[in-house]
């Protein structure tokens, strides 16, 4: 028997004026809180505390750290969740070892009225330590600015951020065991950190799924819900960061320490579990009910966006969600009854696709041409419709960061940009005639290559029961090792491939890649290749059976080359970044609804709806065409995705 320590602190509303409030923390460590809730694994005691807005002050955290979280023995483990304003602080003249002149700070409830100083990141880490030399495992994660480093040791959107105090604290007011510790002189066991981002970035709040919410916590319970009570610390952060990179630019989340040792533990020491059954239906006094909600990755609607289906049933049976709560859903049948003495095992049958906002023109660009372009999506989609991949949005939405941008800087010219201004395509001309539609299909192929990236089932299964693992490739080696260690990410989470110089020059890494199933089941297999061209290609593995406990190999074993694209020269500095995505079922599946030609290139023969036969070909013709048909002849299953960010690149010496 063993407890998880949970102290929960989220702070929307600040006693300081000059501390401006916030909306998202509290709904942050609600779903935190539920989320715990619904994962203990067996013989696992939850003993949670929270601490809301003006419960939160700083002499009420420090307490709760000593008091709540020092009950922690050996056997137990301990969570500390704050998301609130994060700032920074100039160091005390008595402080030497910050070479910057500044610390990192999180800012309590009562911050900055009258004399209460923010909570340093050097007080925050002394305590923790304390409750790391009795506990088992001490995790913190941190949703604020500056947050990396937070927990240190001794030696858009709305951004979580307070300016700086104006001044060092007075060391009065400090914890008394800061002003006596000896710099890089500790025997403490390591506790472990999840930060929103670098120390001098700034953690993001937004409009996330319904909720106003922060990025970082929202991306971190997507990953713990997707790749299960298995995944270690750097799991969680590779998954958290390309979740972030896809929502914000210049966030990156952080992982303290880095190092191999703890990273490499399950999180909170492996006192989560997955449901024992799955996703369960049944009848309560409300009506009917499923046990996920939006603290498991739901996105919270009154559409009919989400349903889910019975397994092992045919003709297919669905319920469509009516109302996502934190750790539940309200659903309603469509179309049959449900026998109310009975539990039914249920899989995610329809996902959320929110369509690629995309924002034309701007300030003194040519209006004729911006008119153009917007009545052209307007009239894309099926019918003379509106494009149904594709939301545009202008400056009076507001707390909406366009995904896309459509820049004309003259008339007749259009440029299609990420949200940092890079151009995706080539100029696009001749938008009065034909242009305009072309500007539209190069937008819509975007936008369907970025749902196939972030498409992920949020309350599978069958989390973490596939990987996929990069290994490198020996010297003369042609076949592929059953059981060599994989290639390790980097500190961000990037598996990053280098060239080496060598007496011919620039040579490309080669390696190969593996699939493990480490399951107890037979699990069909698809691995994609998402390329910066905004291609998908199934070609590395189109599509197997995975046996129990077993591998299998890329290109049937062979030797893969990570070579930046053709016709692009080595120069150093150079680099490429391609996604490898894994679709796992239960049952076989078409890999073709999820491929796309790059961005440019001819596109096959379409396929209508009637050619979509399997269950997870039904999700990939959602993403493409979004007019897809139930299909009788085949029951429901589950499903899930593993997303690995891979770079290439020429090293700069």
């Amino acid at each position: 028997m063993s407890t998880l320590y949970a102290l929960l602190v989220g702070i929307n509303s600040y006693r300081a004026p000059t501390v401006p409030d916030l909306n998202g923390c509290l709904t942050d460590v609600v779903e935190a809180r539920a989320f715990l809730e619904t994962r203990l694994a067996p013989g696992v005691t939850l003993a949670p505390l929270s601490l809301h807005d003006g419960q939160a002050t700083r002499a009420a955290v420090i307490e709760a750290i000593r008091s709540h979280l020092g009950q922690a023995g050996p056997a137990d483990s301990v969570l500390f969740w704050f998301s609130g304003h994060g700032a920074e602080a100039p160091a005390p003249a008595w402080w030497f070892e910050e070479s910057t002149g500044m610390l990192q700070t999180l800012v309590c409830a009562d911050s900055r009225d009258g004399e209460v100083p923010d909570l340093l990141d050097k007080e925050l880490s002394i305590l923790l330590d304390e409750v790391a030399l009795r506990a088992g495992h001490v995790a913190a994660v941190l949703d604020c600015c500056h947050s990396a480093g937070a927990t240190r040791e001794l030696p858009g959107t709305r951004a979580r951020m307070a300016v700086p105090m104006a001044a060092a604290p007075v060391r009065e007011l400090l914890i008394p065991e800061l002003l006596v510790a000896v710099p890089g002189q500790t025997s403490a066991p390591e506790h472990v950190a999840l930060a929103a981002c670098r120390s001098d970035e700034l953690a993001q709040e937004m409009r996330l799924g319904g909720r106003r919410r922060g990025l970082f916590s929202w991306a971190l319970l997507n990953a713990l819900g997707r790749l299960g009570p298995a995944a270690t610390y750097r799991d969680l952060l590779a998954a958290a960061q390309t979740e972030v990179e896809q929502n914000v630019y210049r966030q990156v989340p952080q992982l303290a320490p880095a190092h191999q040792g703890i990273a490499d533990q399950p999180f909170l020491g492996g006192p989560l579990a997955p449901p024992a059954s799955g996703l369960l239906l049944r009848y309560v006094r409300q009506g009917w009910e499923v046990d996920a909600g939006s603290c498991h990755g739901l996105v919270a609607t009154t559409t009919d966006e989400i349903r889910l289906a019975v397994v092992g049933e045919l003709p297919v049976r669905e319920v469509r969600a009516v109302q996502v709560l934190a750790e539940r859903s309200l659903v309603e049948p469509i179309g049959w009854q449900p026998d109310r003495d009975r539990q039914y095992r249920m899989v995610l049958s329809r996902v959320p696709l929110p369509a690629t906002t995309v924002m034309v023109g701007g300030p003194g660009q040519d209006r004729a041409t911006v008119a153009t372009v917007l009545a052209a999506l307007g009239s894309a989609g099926p019918g003379g419709g509106p494009s149904p991949h594709l939301r545009p949005v202008g400056p009076s939405d507001v707390g909406t960061t366009p995904e896309l941008m459509v820049r004309v800087p003259r008339r007749d010219l259009a440029i299609v940009v990420d949200r940092r201004g890079t151009p995706l395509a080539g100029e696009l001309t001749d938008i009065h005639r034909d242009g305009a539609r072309q500007t539209v299909h190069v937008l819509e192929h975007i936008a369907r290559w970025r749902q196939i990236r972030e498409l992920n089932n949020p309350v599978t299964g069958l989390a973490g029961a596939v990987t996929v693992e990069v290994v490198a490739a020996r010297p003369g080696e042609r076949i592929a090792p059953f059981d060599r260690p994989p290639v390790a990410a980097d500190v961000d989470g990037v598996l990053r491939l280098r060239y080496e110089r060598g007496p011919g020059g620039w040579t490309p890494q080669t390696i190969f890649v593996r699939l493990h199933n480490r399951s107890d089941r037979m699990l069909f297999c698809v691995l994609l290749d998402l390329t910066e061209r905004f291609r998908a290609h199934a070609e590395l593995f189109p599509g197997s059976f995975v046996a129990p406990g077993g591998r299998a190999a890329a290109l049937r074993g062979r030797r893969v080359v990570a070579a930046l694209p053709s016709g692009e020269a080595p120069e150093p500095g150079a680099r490429v970044r391609d996604w490898l995505k894994l679709v796992v079922a239960e049952e076989q599946f078409g890999p073709a609804p999820f491929e796309l030609p790059a961005l440019g290139a001819p596109r096959g023969v379409d396929r209508g709806p009637l050619a979509v036969r399997g269950f997870l070909d039904r999700i990939g013709r959602a993403v493409q065409h979004r007019d897809l048909v139930a299909s009788a002849e085949d029951g429901a299953y589950d499903w899930t995705t593993v997303t690995v960010p891979l770079e290439v690149e020429v090293p700069r010496s």
